[in-house]
């Protein structure tokens, strides 16, 4: 019997992009994704069988905490299960390589990988680009819980974040708490992928087929067909994710809805950590 293959993790940010890098990553042969989030605490989800309450570096999970992530991350725990999975009915077929989006994972990553064996992929997009899909969706960021997890001392020597007031100030500050811890995480994490949701959806499919090849998926007809998006030109404003857009569009729509001011705003708060993401990133185009 061949061991299971790892599963991948797909994470960032919420509204950067973690759904549709996920179904697109599930068209390849021989992966299901299941759906829902295994570490959202947010509403009715999962929150690991209800022990979260927030977001959370978790770095020793319980024993029940264990087997739930191992659970999920092998497909057998129906309970993650979603309308946004894909290939469901294979996920518990031990050949099945398991695609597991969380954005809740992002803080949790040296732990996950301990537990799950999984190689994450972290995805990001332009703090401008989240403000305007926060916008759409009528969220807002809430950065008490980052600050709170913020005075944890750090073993890396990250840097702060300044946390200003108003609804940009604390989409950006939310935006770049998020992305700095998981940098600090980086380091003890060799094969973690950071991936710019720019870079893949504009570039093509050499772009898409350069991740495909690095998380070593085969590329398909299927796959071919997600990523070149459906007929739909305009955006749903109703729908929580519009997956049938050309992933093109979508990733620079953005610059029309948020002021310059904003982005300005933005940069100047989040601007470090957007830089180190690019440095850090996996080339997707040569």
């Amino acid at each position: 019997m061949c061991p299971r293959p790892a599963p991948l993790l797909v994470t960032g940010m919420p509204r950067s992009g973690t759904t549709w890098l996920a179904r697109l990553l599930s068209c390849a042969a021989g992966t299901a994704l299941a759906g829902r989030e295994p570490m959202n605490p947010r509403g009715s989800q999962y929150a690991l069988g209800g022990t979260l309450d927030g977001w959370t570096r978790l770095r020793e999970p319980s024993r029940q905490q264990r087997r739930r992530l191992n659970t999920a991350y092998r497909g057998l725990n129906p309970l993650v299960y979603s309308r946004y999975g894909n290939r469901q009915w294979a996920a518990p077929l031990p050949s099945t390589r398991m695609i597991v989006k969380d954005p809740f994972a992002l803080l949790s990553l040296p732990m996950l990988t301990s537990v799950t064996g999984a190689l994450p992929v972290i995805v990001y997009r332009h703090p401008g680009a989240m403000l305007a899909s926060f916008r759409r969706v009528g969220w807002a960021a809430n950065p008490v819980e980052l600050q709170q997890l913020e005075r944890i001392p750090s073993t890396h020597g990250g840097g702060a974040t300044r946390w200003p007031a108003d609804e940009v100030g604390n989409l950006g500050a939310t935006w770049a708490a998020l992305y700095r811890m998981a940098l600090e995480d980086l380091s003890s994490l060799p094969a973690a992928m950071v991936v710019s949701h720019e870079e893949l959806a504009t570039g093509g499919e050499s772009a898409a087929k350069a991740l495909f090849a690095a998380v070593s998926l085969t590329w398909s007809d299927s796959a071919a067909r997600f990523f070149g998006g459906g007929a739909a030109s305009a955006e749903n404003s109703s729908a929580l994710h519009n997956l049938d857009r050309s992933p093109a569009v979508v990733a620079n729509a953005w610059r029309a809805k948020v002021d310059a001011g904003d982005v300005a705003v933005l940069e100047a708060g989040a601007g470090d950590v957007l830089e180190e993401l690019n440095r850090r990133r996996f080339r997707l185009l040569t």
